[in-house]
């Protein structure tokens, strides 16, 4: 149990469940479709324990897309040397890693993107009901987070190059009028500018260059040019010296990804796991671009596995989880699928290499995201809520839940939690008068005046974190990450205070909102 994006989605979804509309009623930066498919759990599941079946689910689904891929994969391509199931734990292994098990937009639109592709594999002449359904999976996937945006296109493009023109109609027609009926169901909800305001994102181009290029090359853009500048004068000196082309170097291209490959494997069993997924992604690209330009393949053969980097290079396009080990899937598909003959191992041997990976990838979830050691959780947290039965934490975290429901007992549901906590209202059954949950400014749309008047009523107590006060936890100033919580930290009236909160209600006398 930890006090931030544990419960992210979950505060989103609670709202969907008490009537609320996304977008209208509460902030949202993501595309819709996570917070509707987890209130559906969230209202047909149990009160008690119902966040240890949220946990249930999620590995669930990640066990399903992976299985989905992998199947999809076998469907395409002749692979023998390696037991399809084996592949299907080491990858579940290494792409969950330590990720914590709740609803998260990645991990959805994974599942949804993993069921359009096993379905293309699956058919190699389809009708319409089936391009539908394509489609449908597709637009799921685009509708879960930001990143996914591409996956769609790259459907088309893979649906353009193995079927008719028929097939691509059957999709772009099932693509318009799903969207169409999304984007209708949106404006009723809330007005057009207002959504789009809100899922633009935090991320701007100087962002999409560092997570979507730097990190895997480790160069700023600057000495990315130059050094690309560089490489390509001496690599022309060295074919008109020579006088050969550039398609004669393609071998190379083999020796390289073979490098770097072990390398990435030495990285992920020292523990350097987001360094190691990057230098593999680049070892799978290159391996892709030696069975083009050395091997011959076409792209048509390519291009399946180029569908799955695509989508690992997708799922790192974040500020927050920056790497492409949540579909570590893609890149170990696309190395083995390709590299399968150019091993020349007896097949017994690949369980050295991957024995290993799994036992430090399974070895990583000792300390779960933000928690202490696992054998330090000893508190029950059902004492806090029924809806966290069979949930342990440590000591200072059950501490701090208690306390928050104590100064709930005492002050009454005109509660809010600043500025983090954001699963407060779900897990007390209460009902939240700000439209968010989660102060930090970037998950509010910057709408930091807003909530400050809203929290100057009268009628609301607030209890600001003293995590926050101190700097805990917080990679930026304390005003940076939050200016609504900092503003009533300094101009509310406190009127009382505990061992991890300081209670306030209302604006002081001299003071003024902003």
């Amino acid at each position: 149990m930890e006090t931030w994006d544990t419960g992210y989605m979950s505060s989103f979804a609670w709202r969907i469940v008490n009537g609320q509309n996304v977008y209208e009623d509460f902030i949202y930066k993501f595309p819709p479709v996570t917070i509707y498919f987890h209130a559906f759990f969230m209202k047909i599941l149990p009160e008690a324990g119902q966040f240890f079946y949220f946990r249930i689910i999620a590995y669930l689904s990640y066990v399903a897309q992976v299985y989905f891929f992998i199947s999809g994969v076998y469907l395409i391509y002749d692979l023998k040397k390696i037991s399809k199931w084996a592949l299907i734990i080491v990858c579940f292994l290494i792409s969950w890693l330590n990720f914590p098990p709740y609803p998260w937009p990645t991990t959805d639109g994974l599942l949804f993107a993993s069921i359009a592709f096993w379905i293309i594999a699956k058919n190699k002449n389809i009708t319409f009901i089936p391009v539908f359904f394509i489609a449908f999976f597709s637009l799921l996937s685009a509708l879960s987070k930001q990143s996914f945006y591409l996956f769609p296109i790259i459907i088309f493009v893979w649906i353009y190059l193995k079927y008719n023109l028929k097939t691509v109609f059957y999709y772009l027609f099932s693509i318009f009028i799903l969207l169409g009926i999304f984007l209708s169901l949106i404006c009723e909800i809330t007005p057009w500018q207002n959504f789009i305001q809100q899922i633009n994102g935090e991320l701007q181009l100087r962002d999409l260059y560092f997570v979507g290029i730097h990190n895997y090359i480790f160069l700023s853009a600057k000495w990315f040019i130059i050094v690309v500048l560089i490489i390509s004068i001496i690599v022309s000196f060295y074919l008109k010296k020579t006088n050969q082309t550039l398609i004669k170097l393609a071998p190379q291209l083999k020796k390289i990804a073979f490098l770097l490959m072990p390398i990435a494997i030495l990285l992920f069993l020292i523990g350097q796991f987001f360094i190691a997924s990057f230098i593999a992604f680049d070892a799978a690209i290159i391996t892709i671009l030696y069975y083009y330009f050395e091997k011959k393949k076409t792209i048509t053969f390519l291009f399946p596995l180029i569908v799955l980097m695509s989508i690992s290079w997708s799922v790192s396009i974040s500020l927050g989880y920056q790497t492409t080990l949540l579909f570590a899937t893609g890149i170990i598909l696309t190395f083995t699928t390709l590299m399968e003959n150019e091993i020349q191992w007896n097949t017994k041997k690949y369980i050295y290499v991957a024995l290993p990976i799994c036992l430090v990838a399974f070895a990583s979830n000792k300390k779960p995201y933000r928690e202490t050691s696992i054998f330090e959780l000893n508190y029950s947290m059902e004492a806090i809520s029924p809806k966290l039965k069979y949930i342990k934490t440590n000591k200072n975290n059950f501490e701090k839940h208690l306390e928050l429901k104590q100064l709930i007992s005492k002050y009454g549901k005109n509660f809010i939690v600043a500025p983090s906590m954001p699963m407060s209202n779900y897990l007390f059954n209460s009902k939240s008068e700000l439209p968010g949950d989660w102060l930090l400014d970037h998950e509010i749309n910057r709408q930091s005046k807003r909530f400050i008047t809203i929290c100057s009523d009268k009628k609301n107590f607030i209890f600001i974190e003293k995590s926050f006060v101190n700097g805990e936890d917080f990679k930026k100033s304390t005003i940076e990450a939050s200016p609504t919580a900092w503003f009533i930290y300094k101009k509310f009236n406190k009127i009382d205070e505990t061992k991890y909160f300081l209670v306030y209600n209302s604006i002081k006398k001299n003071e003024k909102l902003p």
